[in-house]
């Protein structure tokens, strides 16, 4: 593809990491050309990217968590960037879901090689009141987990805090009044169904030949849903939450949205809830509680208000109406074939890409950290060493006394 020009807009809290400094200084060994500016308040994205379309640049590449990506995607759209400007994407947040859909390496260097080489392919963006996302935008009790997490608990624990603080807060969970309205979209190449809720005389009705009680939406139906909201993912990408598939069947490049919610829930199912969250459609769990939908636009009304989640970054409101922009960005990615194939399979495109690239970029040696050595994995083990030895401790004390007691002494002489 020949030398290219690359404009790096880095995260400020990871300006100083080793691996990112690495991976700029041997691309621009290689001949290629890495501007680099550093984010420090709000508005620098949209100010350093209008600055990267005038340049002009072969690709823009930010280096950052879904937060950081998401700011990426609302200042193209507001800047009017052209269909065929180039995203690449370096991961360095807590949770990495769009990128982690993508099959993006979390490896600075190999990052940064996929925006070198011809990778870039078009893909959807989705809209919610006006603002961008590119990933899944989400509703209701993940959503106030993803906000109540603690920054220090994310940087130490990756995606895994996300899971405590919702164990935490579990006990707290509430729903909350609202409608959904849709109209239901299909493609050729995705021939599975929307599936609405069974509500009323067909609530108690037997089992489908599917084994499910899910009632499919004709396409070109408006399906509706009214109740109490506990979850809403509205879906452009898979996965939220840190790996969560809410919507497992969403396609980046399709022109629709994939809609999952779970609504009119009762306190008792709440544990199936937990166990069956991303896979509910397929395990035929809460089917009286779960529904999906497949939609260019939708609308949602929340009397009360409702916290919505684009991508990481919150807003709130009574009303939130949903369209989406086909193809309106080139974002780098290791395999395109696989946008349609599950999450799993997404690990062979990163394989392939890396084969690639050994044949025409001399990787720089890096120290990999083994698995025990890592931060996500360390932390937990210090915590839970930390309070094993506490217990330990505490339980050997306890038969101590109670061995001194046996014994009629009253405090032990050591001479």
């Amino acid at each position: 593809m020949g030398k290219q020009k690359l404009f790096l807009i880095l995260n400020g809290k990871k300006s100083g990491d080793p691996d990112v400094r690495a991976a700029v200084k041997h691309l621009r060994k290689e001949g290629h050309t890495v501007d680099v500016r550093i984010t420090y308040e709000e508005d620098d994205t949209e100010r350093f990217t209008a600055e990267a379309l005038k340049a002009p640049c072969d690709a823009i590449v930010i280096a950052g968590g879904d937060g950081s990506i998401n700011q990426m995607a609302n200042a193209l759209i507001k800047l009017d960037a052209p269909p065929e400007t180039r995203l690449g994407i370096i991961p360095m947040g807590t949770a990495n879901d769009f990128a982690t859909g993508l099959g993006i390496p979390d490896d600075p260097w190999e990052a940064l090689q996929l925006a070198t080489h011809k990778t870039a392919n078009p893909v959807d963006v989705g809209l919610v009141n006006g603002k961008a996302f590119l990933n899944v935008a989400t509703g209701g009790f993940g959503t106030e987990v993803t906000v109540q997490t603690d920054d220090d608990l994310k940087d130490k624990m990756g995606g895994a805090a996300y899971l405590f603080t919702g164990i935490a807060k579990f006990s707290s969970i509430a729903s909350k009044t609202a409608s959904i309205k849709g109209k239901v979209s299909a493609t050729v190449e995705r021939p599975d169904k929307s599936y609405a809720i069974s509500t009323g005389p067909d609530k108690h009705k037997p089992k489908d030949e599917d084994g499910k009680k899910l009632k499919p939406l004709a396409e070109g139906s408006t399906a509706t849903a009214e109740g109490d909201l506990l979850i809403l993912a509205v879906g452009n990408g898979k996965q939220a939450g840190g790996g969560v598939l809410l919507c497992p069947d969403a396609v980046l490049d399709d022109g629709l949205l994939d809609v999952s919610y779970v609504m009119n829930i009762s306190k008792e199912d709440f544990p199936a809830l937990v166990k069956g969250l991303g896979n509910l459609k397929d395990t035929g769990e809460l089917t009286d509680s779960f529904g999906t939908m497949r939609v260019t636009e939708l609308e949602v009304h929340c009397p009360e208000g409702l916290q919505i989640n684009c991508d990481g970054e919150p807003m709130r409101d009574t009303k939130f109406t949903f369209s989406v922009l086909k193809k309106r960005l080139m974002v780098h990615m290791p395999e395109p074939k696989l946008l349609r194939r599950s999450s799993k399979e997404l690990k062979h495109g990163e394989k392939a890409f890396h084969k690639k690239i050994a044949h025409t970029a001399k990787r720089p040696f890096k120290h990999r950290e083994g698995f025990w050595q890592k931060d996500t994995v360390q932390t937990p083990l210090k915590y839970s060493a930390a309070i094993g030895v506490g217990v330990a401790l505490t339980l050997g004390a306890q038969r101590l006394a109670a061995r001194r007691s046996s014994l009629g002494l009253s405090r032990f002489k050591f001479w």
